[in-house]
């Protein structure tokens, strides 16, 4: 069920022989070792393996957070220092400012950049109405649900105009059914307006349901076990036969939780 991998669009990320250790009063943690991995433009590359792999701290490097121990990490050709408003990036908890609208918290990176107000207004309204937060405006982040918080969380990435969206388990303190139901949206929202994505999940229908690619890590010191090509059409059917066959499959390959 693997194929033969795209390599006609650009790279917008290469990780090249990327490791990270952390120190401990026990000793030094290896948490990545030698990871090699290219992303390519407009790509949906979900990052999936056993709980506590290393996977977020894959992100974090991503997003400039903190510094690979060995390897370099390049986005766009340009070396990764620190952040910067080509990525966006979207946590499990959104962070949303309490003291701001939906309104404001959107347009708040462009209003940071220096984009005069009607023009960030506008920009900010596009991705409001692109989530489906029309009409929620003025609301502050107390009075929305989980998943509509998410959904601001995502409309904010956006608005940067980022090339790169990094996703960490963004829907994982949502309920089953809003789960669902922003899986859904966020395809809906790629497919809109493509970007390249990078999607952490320890879920393997959402896995198969959102990527392109699934890149299955090892149990820590995350390593590169395999990677799978998705090949379903889009909207996808969680129980088509060939949907089950990749969730049979990568569930099978992966490392047991230690």
């Amino acid at each position: 069920m693997e194929h033969t991998r795209n390599i006609e669009n650009k790279a917008i990320i290469r990780c090249e022989g990327v490791s990270k250790e952390f120190k401990s009063k026990n000793g030094t943690i290896e948490v990545i070792s030698d990871i090699d991995l290219t992303v390519r433009e407009n790509e949906f590359v979900v990052l999936f393996g056993p709980g506590q792999c290393g996977k977020t701290t894959l992100i974090n490097l991503l997003a400039g957070l903190d510094m690979p121990t060995k390897g370099n990490i390049y986005v766009n050709d340009v070396p990764v220092t620190s952040p910067g408003p080509d990525r966006g990036v979207v946590y499990q908890k959104t962070a949303l400012f309490p003291w701001l609208t939906v309104m404001g918290n959107v347009e708040y990176g462009p209003k940071v950049r220096g984009v005069k107000k009607s023009e960030r207004r506008k920009i900010a309204q596009h991705y409001i109405d692109l989530v489906g937060l029309t009409g929620f405006e003025n609301a502050y982040p107390i009075k929305l649900s989980g998943g509509m918080r998410q959904r601001v969380g995502i409309a904010r990435a956006y608005a940067n105009n980022p090339v790169l969206m990094l996703m960490d388990e963004p829907f994982g303190h949502l309920d089953a059914q809003t789960r669902y139901m922003m899986e859904e949206e966020l395809q809906r929202i790629w497919q809109s307006e493509k970007r390249t994505v990078v999607f952490v999940t320890n879920n393997i229908e959402e896995a198969v349901y959102l990527a392109d690619r699934i890149v299955l890590l090892t149990n820590r010191p995350a390593r590169i076990k395999k990677e799978y090509i998705i090949d379903l059409p889009r909207p996808r059917d969680y129980v088509s036969s060939k949907f089950l066959k990749y969730r049979s499959e990568i569930t099978a390959a992966m490392d047991k939780t230690l």
